[in-house]
């Protein structure tokens, strides 16, 4: 161990739900970046989707939050 309390080790989840109803887990610090939709162009996401996450992994991941929602509570597991 590092010397570090166990509070500093935890690393805080947001569980968001993905189009089909399943929950996925994501860490705040790994999310780059959030669109609203999927737009006109080429899809990358379902149309039920609300909001697409840009992963770090650069893995994209559709929820049915919207960005707004999302952005919350990004910010409040940081």
């Amino acid at each position: 161990m590092l010397g570090l309390a166990p509070a500093a080790l935890a690393m805080t989840m947001v569980l968001l739900h993905r189009a089909d109803g399943g929950v996925v887990a994501v860490m705040p610090s790994h999310v780059t970046s959030l669109h609203a939709g999927v737009g006109t162009g080429k899809k990358v996401a379902t149309p039920e989707a609300r909001c697409v996450l840009w992963l770090a992994d650069g893995k994209i991941l559709s929820v049915l939050e919207p960005c707004d929602e999302v952005r919350r509570l990004l910010e409040a597991a940081k």
